[in-house]
């Protein structure tokens, strides 16, 4: 049997079968093609990114206040704000070689020794999203009091090698499916250091209920092989049933898989990560799921077993199906 909807077991070893066609009482999978997944040649839009911390500030912010505000603390605090970053939740984000991109955040428990939700409730949920992303380098005047500064100062204070990037929520726990009121996502993106990167933007946050400035950092994860042969592995999978109020987004990028579905206002999301370890003869047996909120079907699963996946495959769930969109290998 498959992991059904409530199901314990989070074991994903039937999931997926490497039949062209596979069927029982939960989910079919009928492959699009025999042929091999398209090589990759250049994977640098692949990103598995997790958030460090997120920082408030005061929206608008207050004349000449320095940006980024965050990395100075607690040294440089001149708006007597908290002196010390925090993170409440565990945030991933995957984003695919074509910007698709499912982000989930989870509220960390106040017991440090509890794992995530794996049948969590609804209010463990912070937000869940996925859509399409997109970057555009920009350049930015110096932030902070010019007073006193030469031009040159000022240009040495210019930060370099920043982005401008969108993030469209075609799917967002947030709203119901199709809901054209949800707000614009984008920030600012400060290279701070090889893998970190900040993220500078407002937006309206229901725990403070209210409008402000963030700061949030950002830490890219490599992606890594799952499999002997030592390739890395996207699969992409989407469902659109707009008429029943149904949508999802499943990614699956080298060592986690992320999906959310949601059916009106119910969300669904799944974690999955694969640990390298005691089962060396099937990739699937690394598998753990370390994420699971809601009862709906999210096919994370079948994305462990690419060889049966093509572009144009189709998972079908009683009358829902998933199409593969994207399906990549590269070393």
């Amino acid at each position: 049997m498959t992991s059904l909807p409530g199901s314990k077991d989070p074991s994903p070893s039937t999931q997926a079968s490497k039949a062209t066609q596979t069927a029982d009482s939960s989910f079919t999978i009928m492959t699009a093609s025999h042929g091999p997944i398209p090589t990759l040649k250049d994977p640098s839009s692949a990103n598995i990114s997790k958030r460090e911390y997120i920082y408030f500030l005061p929206y608008p912010l207050p004349p000449n206040t320095e940006v980024p505000y965050s990395i100075h603390l607690p040294d440089r605090n001149p708006l007597n704000l908290p002196s010390h970053q925090f993170e409440p939740t565990s945030t991933v984000v995957l984003t695919s070689p074509n910007h698709t991109f499912v982000d989930i955040r989870i509220y960390k428990s106040f017991k440090t020794t509890e794992p995530n939700p794996n049948q969590g409730h609804s209010q463990k949920l912070d937000w869940a999203f996925a859509g399409t992303s997109s970057s555009v380098p920009i350049t930015l005047p110096p932030s902070g009091p010019h007073h006193g500064k030469s031009k040159k100062r000022l240009e040495e204070d210019t930060w370099k090698n920043v982005t401008h990037s969108t993030w469209t929520h075609w799917v967002d726990s947030r709203y119901a499916v199709g809901s054209s009121d949800i707000p614009v996502d984008e920030g600012d993106m400060y290279p701070i250091a090889p893998q970190l990167t900040l993220e500078v933007g407002h937006g309206f946050h229901p725990a403070l209920d209210a409008v402000k400035t963030h700061e949030e950092m950002w830490k890219d994860e490599d992606v890594v092989s799952t499999n002997k042969a030592g390739s890395k592995i996207c699969v992409v999978m989407r469902c659109q049933a707009d008429a029943a109020g149904v949508r999802g987004v499943v990614v699956r990028l080298g060592q986690y898989c992320q999906g959310i579905m949601m059916a009106g206002e119910k969300t669904t999301v799944e974690r999955w990560e694969w640990k390298d370890g005691e089962n060396g003869e099937d990739e699937v047996g690394e598998w753990k799921r370390s994420v699971r909120i809601g009862d709906g079907f999210v096919p994370c699963g079948v994305a462990f077993r690419p060889e049966v996946l093509g572009v144009g495959a189709v998972v079908k769930f009683h009358d829902f199906e998933w199409v593969v969109e994207e399906a990549w290998e590269w070393n």
